[in-house]
């Protein structure tokens, strides 16, 4: 999150079920007196944006095999449970490595909802 108080999101363009996970971002925000500001972009120019630490979470659909999980910390599925085909793309929040406390947050509120 930046010093003005904002979350920076993207939300990839064939994201059209993106509302929960951006629910699950929006109380995290807010628990931190920000706002979320969404940036456009895609595909490969966002995750690589999340990497640079130009945004702070990328929501898209990625497969659990997708070559970016090493790069990025990808959420469990967001609102639906895990499909047993590892290389299915579903709703995910793709966050900074290093950034714990938002990967642990958003880990729990994701859990919860499956719940």
């Amino acid at each position: 999150m930046t010093r003005t108080g904002e979350m920076r999101i993207v939300v990839l363009p064939t994201t059209p079920d993106a509302a929960p996970a951006l629910a699950v971002l929006g109380s995290y925000a807010k628990r931190h007196d920000a706002r979320l500001t969404r940036t456009s972009g895609h595909g490969e120019h966002a995750l690589h944006w999340l990497e640079e630490g130009k945004v702070d979470a990328v929501v898209g659909h990625f497969a659990k095999t997708s070559p970016w999980q090493a790069e990025v910390a990808l959420s469990k599925t967001v609102g639906r449970r895990e499909p047993h085909d590892a290389t299915q793309p579903v709703l995910r929040i793709a966050r900074r490595n290093g950034e714990n406390a938002l990967i642990l947050a958003t880990d729990r509120a994701i859990a919860e909802m499956t719940k």
